[in-house]
Parts: structure tokens; C-alpha cells; sequence
């Protein structure tokens, strides 16, 4: 799994795919971009810290569960108003740090997209588009819960541990930032993460929407234009 170290290549891969989407930033931009994306001010921060982690580093120790549960450092978002890039909303940088507990609280050594997506079940602006979109939130929290206390056992470590983001949690939050980025929007909320989960087609976080019925152009054209699913405008 990519981490901050390879931060170049990342910021490389984005700007192309962008490129192929009409959208075209220069290498600098891109560069900014990953660098708020894995949690610095900017790429010159990023940068000194890659400078100063020797290669082959020991992991740092985990941190002890705590209230609210500390995010891992490539999660960590500038806080609204410090400056004018992007930055998680209070809501989301709550559920991000929700989702991280309920991998800890188990012992989990990941933090996956069904623990995200438990975790916006309690979102405001997650929970408004679901809601919008004729999701139960009721069943969609049972299902989640119960997938993760049933299935996710392979994940429990004997000790407590600092669950480490998947792969599949990186690439929605970064998606969510990209486009939040691409768009000239304030803020990262949980609703652009809970659009950028469809595209996770491979997780059981998608399939448990998919089976309350609601699609990413659901979500979308209710985040948009105000349209409920089955209804006019709000």
C-alpha cells in the first residue's frame, strides 16, 4: 500500500489522471494537493518530513485508545479556517475519528470502509443524503455492525494497536478531496465521502448500499440539485 514516502509518484498519478478527465494542474498543484490529502499544511511540510524518515523505519508505537481516538497522522486534515485549501468538516473529521475507534475498540489492525461507513451512519451530511435517498439508516448500522463484529475477526491483534487505514479508506478519502479540489469547494464533508465509497465496488461498504438501494447518481443528484430520490426538488 502506498504511504507519505511515496508521495511523488501519488501526486504524479493524479495529475495524469486528471489530465485524461479534461482537468489539468501543473506538478506543483498536484504536488499541494496530496500533500493536504495525507494531512500537512502543505508540500514543503510533506517534504521535510519525507527528508527526515530514514528508509526501512520502524513504524512508530501505537497509540493507546484514547476519547475521541487519535487519528493516524495521514488522516489528520487542516482544520476549517486555518487556511483557504481543503479541509474535513467538523462532522467528518468526528466520523473519521468514530471510524477509527470502532477498529480500535476491537482490536482491529485496519480501519476499513465498513468502519467508515458505520461511522456515517452518524454524519449529519452523510446521514441527509442517505435519508434523502430512502436509505434505512436503522439497517444499514445492523448490517455494518454486524459485519464488522462477525467477519472482520481475522483483524483482531492480541494487543491494543493504532488501526492502520486500508488501502480501499486512502483512495476515498483522497477521491474525496480531489474532487472537493477540482470542483472550487470549501470543505470535504461526509457526503463527498460517502459518494466516493461507490466507486469501491470490490467492498461490502458499497454492497451494503447498493442493497438499500441507493446509487451514486441518487447521492449525487440529491448533493447538486436537492433532488430526493422519487421526488422533486428539496
Amino acid at each position: 500500500m502506498r504511504d507519505y514516502r511515496d508521495a511523488k509518484a501519488m501526486a504524479q498519478t493524479i495529475r495524469a489522471a486528471l489530465a485524461a478527465k479534461g482537468l489539468k494542474i501543473t506538478i506543483g498543484e498536484s504536488l499541494e494537493l496530496i500533500a493536504k490529502a495525507l494531512g500537512a499544511g502543505d508540500w514543503n511540510t510533506l517534504a521535510a518530513t519525507i527528508k527526515a524518515e530514514p528508509k526501512g523505519a520502524a513504524e512508530p508505537p501505537a497509540a493507546a485508545p484514547s476519547e475521541p481516538t487519535p487519528l493516524p497522522a495521514e488522516l489528520a486534515a487542516d482544520p476549517p479556517g486555518r487556511r483557504s485549501g481543503n479541509y474535513f468538516s467538523a462532522g467528518l473529521e468526528k466520523a473519521l475519528h468514530a471510524a477509527v475507534g470502532l477498529a480500535s475498540e476491537r482490536r482491529h489492525q485496519y480501519t476499513t470502509l465498513e468502519h467508515l461507513l458505520l461511522a456515517l451512519t452518524s454524519d449529519p451530511d452523510a446521514v441527509e443524503v442517505m435519508q434523502a435517498c430512502q436509505v434505512d439508516v436503522a439497517a444499514l448500522q445492523a448490517r455494518s455492525t454486524r459485519y464488522i463484529d462477525e467477519e472482520l475477526k481475522s483483524l483482531v491483534m492480541q494487543e491494543p494497536t493504532q488501526p492502520a487505514p486500508t488501502a480501499g479508506f486512502h483512495r476515498v478519502i483522497q477521491r474525496s478531496v480531489i474532487h472537493v479540489q477540482s470542483s472550487g469547494r470549501g470543505g470535504v464533508t461526509g457526503a463527498n465521502v460517502l459518494v466516493a465509497i461507490f466507486s469501491e465496488r470490490e467492498s461490502h461498504a458499497y454492497a451494503f448500499l447498493t442493497i438499500e438501494g441507493i446509487t451514486r447518481w441518487d447521492a449525487v443528484n440529491f448533493i447538486a440539485h436537492g433532488v430526493r430520490k422519487g421526488g422533486p426538488a428539496a
